[in-house]
């Protein structure tokens, strides 16, 4: 590496205040993709069930899940309706298969953002891999001179 390509020690200080920065965006890119992750199992699950009631009638019984194991017997009096919330605390009633048609919307508005947080974390993630790579050269070329300097100017040398 010539002198003009070697980097000094305040670029390789900012390559490394850059790259902490990249590693908390990529953290929080990574926090995002569980949450929205998630949603889609649950956006998955919601989409399952409702298949799961359609062609019920009233008055069939089941067993709903109230945490730690537990459930509770209970009838549906309305198997053909699902509450859904609509944002704010609103909610309406829809049919099965408008319900459906929502939650299956929103499942494809939170893959492709998912996809798309994705692809950012890819990009700063390769990003961090070529500062990496450029400090990583950069600090071995300048222990590479100041071993040089030191076998050249070492106690064999006045001899």
């Amino acid at each position: 590496m010539s002198s003009s390509q070697e980097l000094s020690n305040e670029d390789i200080q900012k390559m490394s205040s850059q790259f902490q920065q990249l590693q908390y965006q990529a953290d929080a890119l990574t926090q995002q993709l569980d949450v929205v992750g998630a949603s889609i199992a649950e956006s998955d699950k919601a989409i399952n069930t409702i298949a799961g009631f359609e062609g019920v009638e009233d008055g069939h019984e089941i067993l709903i899940p109230i945490g730690m194991g537990t459930n509770i017997m209970a009838n549906l009096s309305k198997p053909d309706t699902v509450i859904m919330e609509i944002g704010a605390g609103i909610s309406t009633e829809k049919d099965l298969d408008n319900a459906k048609k929502s939650l299956e919307t929103r499942k494809e508005e939170l893959t492709k953002f998912h996809q798309t947080t994705q692809n950012n974390l890819n990009q700063i993630v390769t990003k961090m891999q070529e500062i990496e790579s450029v400090v990583t050269t950069a600090v071995k070329a300048q222990q590479a001179d100041q071993i040089a300097q030191q076998t050249n100017q070492g106690p064999m040398q006045g001899l």
